[in-house]
């Protein structure tokens, strides 16, 4: 019991003094009590354990990272989240933006007091150097998500255990992404290779996949903003990405579904991931709740039949990305289908209503394994994968053809997620069948491409084929609005989509059995027209920051102005 009161201690001690507007809720706590807190080993891991808890909080990987709409997805009208997902939300949006900057902040206070206080215990040296390189780890993986969501921000890289020098201007993005490189850099060296017992933890290739995001993100954005050709950046992104491929410590599961049920976490695809636990423990997440398949019933049979609340819904239009052999990724991510509450089973979506019939199903709960697992919603323990191995290829392949053009090298590292998709299991993809008996789909039509192959010929098609994978392999898993922003897309993609879908509606698609007919899709697409037009109506270039939450500017005065476009 000592040891519990002493580690939520230091649990509680760490998240002090964040975002400043948090001040007077927080409890300042002075030089002393940090420095008595931080005297053993055991006193570095709990602190570590701290840090790592930062990224279940709600606006780092607890909620948020799934509210922007895109072509992948969006919140539904019922969820409006004032104005998130309809693109005209404010710098007073205190739903999602503020606990977006709170959080972050809050986790980096965290690391910072393990990078600085760590060093001073008396331990063994590898053990002691490990420790404060997991937490320049996600010293560095939080500042990446800030200066993408905020731009320029205030870099903090002491902690804050007072009221004084609170007032930090904002860093130049530049410069925070040189140190989160020093930080990563000295992961690479002194964070651990992977083994079963590190799952939730920081390991050299997690450094490496990181850092290769990193060079890939400011080689594209220099590429956007026409300040740079990005060449040595993505040389970097290339490198890193190579070497996690080369050491043979990861692979694809051999089911696309796999990557993602919760009964398969810790899977060796897995990179690195957020650990969420369950039940009753208060560190488990909502995302089986606002994302995964509806059912028949609500309130209480729709969580024991597995259904979800469907705030979080995929966009109609994104099973066009998908070629139609391609439906095992396509029916898991984006399914038509409504959970039957009273026998368990589900039916096809085959009429169409004023909901769109198309789930955003990827961390669905369904089908119920146990009856304990069923009721969880708010403490549903699935993890969220930050880094599949499926991005460390999507990575080398898009670093290597923004510096050298197509190879068939890197066209056959995606020819490994094509010939992951091809894999059925048997009884159907919906019914997820256990333990897995797998069939591979020899006529699909899903081949493996080579250089002659149109799709990936040139370095402009190549490009465009990783834009659609990105999107066909990563969909629902909080990297699109990161990617439309880097790619400088955004406004074009998702104000092009109503002309898109009428263009292609009449493709046969693999949509589920009995196939819903053109007629009823059209009057679906009728009906969610205006909502989309109000999803990015109010959509232009300057949403591709945030603002800088109003509280935050009004407390740290240093700030500046708010980023072009907000007030």
């Amino acid at each position: 019991m000592k040891n519990k009161i002493k580690y939520l201690y230091l649990v509680l001690l760490a998240s002090g003094f964040v975002g400043c507007s948090d001040i007077l809720d927080e409890v300042p706590v002075s030089q002393l009590s940090a420095e008595n807190s931080f005297k053993t080993e055991a006193d570095a891991i709990a602190a570590i354990v701290g840090v790592y808890s930062s990224l279940q909080l709600e606006g780092v990987y607890g909620k948020s990272q799934t509210l922007f709409s895109t072509d992948e997805h969006n919140a539904g009208s019922k969820v409006p989240l004032s104005g998130l997902n309809l693109y005209n939300f404010t710098a007073d949006n205190v739903e999602v933006i503020l606990p977006i900057w709170r959080d972050h902040y809050k986790g980096i206070n965290r690391a910072n007091m393990s990078i600085s206080r760590i060093p001073s215990i008396n331990m063994d040296v590898v053990k002691r150097n490990n420790l404060v390189a997991e937490a320049k780890f996600i010293r560095a993986l939080l500042y990446f998500n800030l200066i993408r969501y905020f731009g320029d921000v205030p870099y903090k890289e002491l902690e804050t255990t007072s009221f004084t020098n609170l007032n930090i201007p904002r860093t130049p993005v530049a410069t925070i992404y040189e140190n989160i490189i020093e930080d990563l850099e000295y992961g690479v060296v002194h964070l651990k290779t992977k083994t079963a017992f590190l799952a939730g933890h920081a390991t050299q290739d997690a450094a490496k996949t990181l850092l290769a995001s990193v060079y890939l993100t400011r080689g594209s954005m220099a590429r956007r903003n026409n300040t740079g050709n990005g060449i040595a950046d993505f040389t970097f992104a290339k490198q890193y990405s190579k070497e996690v491929i080369d050491a043979n410590r990861y692979r694809l599961c051999p089911y696309f579904p796999d990557a993602f049920i919760v009964q398969n976490k810790n899977n060796d695809e897995i990179v690195f991931d957020v650990q969420f636990k369950s039940p009753g423990l208060g560190v488990g997440n909502t995302i089986g709740i606002n994302m995964g398949i509806p059912s028949t019933a609500s309130g209480v049979d729709n969580l024991s039949s597995g259904g979800s609340q469907g705030a979080i819904r995929a966009n109609p239009y994104h099973q066009f990305y998908y070629e139609v052999a391609d439906s095992i990724r396509m029916k898991w991510t984006n399914a038509r289908i409504l959970i039957n509450a009273a026998t368990g089973g589900y039916s096809i979506v085959s009429a169409i209503s004023n909901n769109p019939p198309v789930s955003a199903a990827k961390f669905r709960r369904y089908p119920v394994r146990s009856p304990a697992f069923a009721l969880q919603t708010n403490d549903y323990d699935v993890n969220w994968p930050i880094f599949r191995y499926a991005e460390v290829l999507l990575i080398y392949a898009e670093a290597s053809n923004e510096i050298n053009g197509p190879t068939q090298e890197a066209i056959n590292v995606l020819n490994m997620l094509r010939s992951r998709a091809r894999n059925t299991n048997i009884g159907g993809i919906h019914r997820d069948i256990l333990p897995r008996e797998l069939n591979l789909q020899s006529s699909t039509g899903l081949v493996n491409l080579t250089l002659s192959n149109p799709l990936v010929s040139t370095t402009a098609a190549f490009r465009n084929y990783i834009f659609l994978e990105r999107s066909r392999e990563l969909s629902q898993e909080g990297k699109r609005w990161f990617d439309l922003v880097r790619w400088g897309t955004l406004k074009s993609t998702l104000h092009g989509l109503n002309a898109k879908y009428t263009a292609k509606i009449s493709e046969t698609r693999p949509i589920e059995v009995p196939v819903i007919t053109l007629n009823k899709w059209t009057k679906y697409w009728n009906g969610a027209i205006d909502e989309w037009n109000l999803i990015t109506g109010s959509l232009q270039d300057f949403h591709m920051l945030l603002p800088i939450p109003t509280s935050e500017r009004m407390a740290n005065s240093s700030i500046g102005p708010n980023n072009p476009g907000y007030n």
